[in-house]
């Protein structure tokens, strides 16, 4: 049965009821805190430690939504006053929690580094990270410390760049601000990065429901010159100086191109504002990545560039699952079968209710098992989409809200 295009736009976009928030000029000024971690472990343990505070010129988040109201991501951090009142959450993945899930996690202990930002605070504060715990699906606690912002040891070190606008459509904290970070481009080359974000720009919006959202963006380009130009590519022994360090090969993937020193990118974006960060390698290669609120990554040159980049695009901003199941990955049984994922796209039919049931009458909309690189037991909600194939023409109606939704929050 189809539904009516005004119940559609309905499901489609309307926003759940957001958290209610705190005042943000009562706790925080409009400056960002950096805080890097240091995850260590294996497929069985894991901790996490500080490594490193810095002040950082401006917080471009929303100012009206400071809890996050999706309980997507691996890991949590929350922000609470000394006295209990929660200020401020975000959920969030690292390429540490995808390694726990590999053969190689199993035999071996890692270290991994990682980012998370906030408002800065006016007064000390207490910063809470949770895990998720895969076999029950609940957050439990893995590190607590207390900031005091007149601390002197906070790094107020001048940011190395700056950002250029490429779309202005408006105040930062009313917006979608989409920093484009150039990787493997040399001085030289740098118009060809200035043309290529300007070319990634066009093909974000060629597709809803960002076309229809686009004044809901601010584009940003960072440039970064590096030594050389491309990635690392370690199982053909080529090895780049560059400013990210972005390589191919993660856990042994041909194409699966991180960049896994996450402090370098930190400190390359400390001076721009962002609520997502989208690095271009400046290579032909087909590869790329996308981790939830972490960064995505691509190729700049391929014949499969615009697919690939808006993909991974809709991991690392609305943190949509990947839903094909037939391709290489280095990942072992990522979705317990008795557990719901938090992922808006996939279901394992524990808790149906909380995905796209509401939208079954949709047209185009379904369970179709497989996904989550799983052949059974993990269900998508449509045939094909911009999450399942590179030849799908778009985003089906369960991403499109998803992505719609995670949009809303940052321009409330």
């Amino acid at each position: 049965m189809k539904t009516s295009a005004l119940l559609l736009f309905i499901v489609l976009f309307c926003t759940p009821a957001l958290a209610q928030s705190p005042s943000f000029d009562q706790y925080f000024t409009t400056e960002r805190l950096r805080i890097d971690l240091v995850f260590t472990g294996n497929s069985k343990a894991q901790d996490a430690f500080l490594q490193s505070i810095h002040k950082e010129p401006v917080w471009a988040g929303s100012r009206t939504q400071l809890i996050d109201p999706f309980g997507y991501g691996e890991y949590y951090y929350k922000i609470f006053t000394p006295d209990g009142r929660l200020l401020f959450s975000k959920g969030f993945n690292s390429l540490f929690q995808e390694w726990r899930t590999t053969e190689e996690a199993k035999h071996r202990d890692m270290a991994f580094n990682s980012s998370v930002w906030m408002p800065f605070p006016k007064a000390p504060v207490v910063f809470v990270m949770y895990q998720r715990i895969a076999k029950k699906g609940t957050y439990e606690p893995i590190l607590e410390f207390s900031i005091d912002p007149s601390d002197a040891l906070i790094s107020n070190e001048k940011p190395v760049y700056s950002a250029q606008k490429l779309i202005d459509n408006g105040p930062v904290e009313k917006k979608v601000d989409l920093l484009f970070v150039a990787e493997g481009y040399t001085l030289e080359e740098m118009d060809k990065f200035l043309a290529d974000a300007a070319r990634f720009s066009g093909y974000l919006f060629d597709y809803e429901p960002f076309k229809s959202r686009r004044n809901d963006f601010n584009i940003w380009t960072l440039s970064p010159a590096s030594e050389e130009s491309g990635p690392d590519i370690p199982q053909q022994n080529i090895w780049k100086r560059t400013c990210i360090g972005a390589s191919f090969n993660t856990f042994y993937v041909d194409r699966y191109m991180t960049a896994p020193d996450y402090l370098p990118l930190a400190k390359t974006v400390s001076g721009a504002p962002f609520d997502a960060i989208y690095v271009i390698v400046n290579t032909q290669k087909y590869g790329g990545g996308g981790i939830y609120n972490y960064y995505g990554l691509s190729m700049a040159d391929h014949r499969d560039v615009k697919e690939v980049f808006v993909h991974e695009f809709g991991h690392s901003f609305a943190g949509l699952a990947d839903e094909y199941y037939t391709s290489q990955v280095a990942y072992i049984d990522m979705y317990p079968l008795n557990i719901e994922p938090w992922e808006p796209n996939i279901t394992t039919m524990v808790d149906f209710g909380s995905k796209w049931k509401d939208m079954m009458e949709v047209e185009g909309v379904g369970l179709f098992e497989g996904g989550g690189y799983m052949a059974k037991g993990v269900f998508r909600p449509a045939d094909d989409c911009r999450m399942h194939t590179n030849t799908a023409p778009g985003f089906c109606p369960v991403c499109q809200r998803a992505i719609s939704r995670m949009i809303d929050y940052y321009c409330q």
